[in-house]
């Protein structure tokens, strides 16, 4: 079974690094997002929303404070003894005293990786705003990082840290870096799985179906989700798989309060949802 911090991780780290806000015409960006719909408040800094709804979407919301303020996450973590100096995945660091926070997705001797919402690219400028979800990394001893909310999964697994006393009772390692779940080693082309829905449900009799390699992980994973039957976990993107995958950018799009409708729900997997599905179950999209 998969350790729950590695599900947290995997998650972050399948979110597509973009911008997700609006530009205004007032010269600024809007701080409008599907993570702050999701979280049911919308127009404010977003960055610690950005952190619980990441949580939460793995079924760990009940691990963290539901807040938009980063300073009340790190005094609540601090209350509750989940309050450290040393990065560990999965983590939320607290950079600036307060001023911003990232999910760690790695650390070595001297840097700490992280990913998160409200930010912006490394290397580009927006006066400070952020904009969207960017992956980073950071001087583990700058005056910057303030120190990390060290959470304790209810599966008692502690994640790599780097904390030599770290409570949930894991040994410190020197590094680490995140990775898809070990032994999940499919790779998945998602022109060829977009192809294959395409052209397999409605292809003649005799006509050989596409890119059954890639098709496979998809299948299996819209099984494991209950919405496709096993024996149609054959290869063939037809009409049950289509009808499966459909279900799934529902279910996606309701959790995420994407208001997906039309093409969006037609069953031909997308890049994000293709991700998350990935994600959950154990294969990389390409």
């Amino acid at each position: 079974m998969t350790a729950q911090w590695r599900l947290l991780v995997s998650h972050v780290m399948s979110i597509p690094e973009r911008v997700y806000e609006t530009w205004t015409s007032s010269g600024g960006w809007n701080n409008i997002t599907r993570f702050g719909a999701q979280y049911g408040e919308n127009g404010v800094a977003w960055c610690a929303i950005f952190n619980y709804d990441m949580y939460h979407d793995v079924g760990l919301a009940a691990i963290v404070p539901k807040s938009d303020n980063v300073a009340a996450v790190g005094a609540w973590a601090r209350r509750h003894g989940q309050w450290s100096d040393y990065p560990s995945a999965g983590a939320a660091v607290n950079f600036g005293n307060g001023r911003h926070t990232e999910i760690v997705v790695g650390f070595d001797a001297d840097t700490v990786f992280t990913k998160g919402g409200n930010s912006v690219k490394a290397g580009a400028s927006d006066n400070g705003q952020g904009n969207g979800v960017w992956s980073h990394h950071h001087p583990r001893r700058s005056d910057h990082v303030t120190g990390y909310f060290a959470p304790h999964f209810p599966d008692a697994v502690c994640p790599p840290t780097a904390d030599p006393k770290d409570p949930r009772g894991g040994k410190a390692v020197t590094a680490f870096r995140w990775a898809p779940t070990p032994g999940a080693t499919a790779k998945v082309s998602l022109s060829h799985v977009a192809a294959a829905a395409k052209q397999d449900p409605a292809a003649a009799q005799g006509v050989p179906a596409l890119h059954r390699a890639d098709v496979l992980p998809v299948e299996k994973a819209l099984v494991a989700e209950g919405l496709l039957a096993a024996k149609q976990s054959d290869g063939v993107f037809g009409r049950p798989t289509v009808s499966a995958y459909s279900a799934w950018e529902k279910a996606y799009s309701a959790a995420h309060r994407l208001g997906w409708t039309g093409a969006d729900l037609d069953g031909i997997p997308g890049r994000e949802s293709l991700s998350a599905l990935g994600a959950k179950h154990g294969f990389t999209v390409i």
